[in-house]
């Protein structure tokens, strides 16, 4: 995905070419790693899409003030904010709740569309990025900080914004976890190129993995605690030579050399 301000430049052109009038508006995209509920018979996700969580920024975005009028008139998903691709799936509804946005999304049947339901059916993708319009902002005031004493260290509250569009994409998820996907789903290499994860990339991290294994082997077999009769050694520990009192009338003169020999 491309920086936030050359992402944002692009949404604007985006919403330009269709007509919106948002050449003196704040655009904003922000990312949530959600909770999502997969539904594979229908093919569905249903995820928070947003909430009213602190960002990055310092900004909470309150979902009571995202108005969703004009997303309802084309209610598409995209893949990481492309504009100029095909969409992967649509909304089949979104809902505004006090904490955050839900919405449940039908993923299309295209090969691509395909790759990214099958890595968030496997836990492998999670997470959603608003695109929304700034209509109104206010710093907390005292009474909020009062009610709400996390929100000291805010630098505004948008209260009111227009959600335009938003998208599914890789933000926060582990890459170990999308290079196994390469692997278990063989995706095509443009979607590894896309999350960021190339084929190769996957050998390199299972030789990580497995050269990591051997050293943890080896220093296990250094801990080792060696078992032999009459005698517990460790590894380094010189043992001094104990004294041996033989009682002839009880053994014959073979025990008696060996017992007397080294036996350790």
């Amino acid at each position: 995905m491309l920086d936030k301000q050359k992402a944002i430049e692009k949404f604007r052109e985006y919403l330009i070419s269709h007509g919106y009038t948002c050449e003196d508006k704040e655009l904003l995209l922000e990312n949530y790693v959600a909770k999502t509920d997969v539904d594979d018979e229908e093919r569905t996700v249903t995820a928070i899409i947003s909430t009213d969580a602190i960002d990055r920024d310092r900004e909470v975005i309150l979902p009571k003030g995202v108005n969703l009028d004009e997303y309802e008139k084309n209610k598409i998903v995209l893949w990481s904010h492309q504009y100029d691709e095909l969409p992967i799936a649509k909304a089949l509804w979104v809902k505004k709740g006090r904490k955050g946005i839900t919405a449940k999304i039908k993923f299309a049947t295209t090969a691509k569309a395909e790759e990214i339901y099958q890595l968030f059916k496997g836990k492998f993708l999670k997470a959603f990025s608003i695109g929304f319009m700034v209509n109104n902002s206010h710093p907390p005031t005292p009474a909020e900080i009062k009610k709400t004493p996390e929100w000291a260290e805010v630098h505004r509250i948008i209260d009111d914004s227009e959600l335009l569009e938003f998208s599914s994409v890789n933000v926060g998820s582990n890459r170990g976890a999308l290079a196994i996907a390469v692997k278990s789903l063989n995706l095509s290499e443009i979607t590894q190129k896309e999350l960021g994860i190339e084929d190769e990339e996957t050998d390199e991290d299972t030789s990580s993995n497995n050269a990591e294994v051997e050293v943890n082997v080896k220093e296990e077999k250094k801990e080792t605690v060696i078992v032999i009769p009459h005698r517990v050694l460790k590894p380094h520990r010189k043992v001094r030579p104990t004294r041996i009192v033989i009682d002839p009338k009880t053994v014959n003169s073979q025990v008696i050399n060996m017992l007397r020999g080294r036996i350790y």
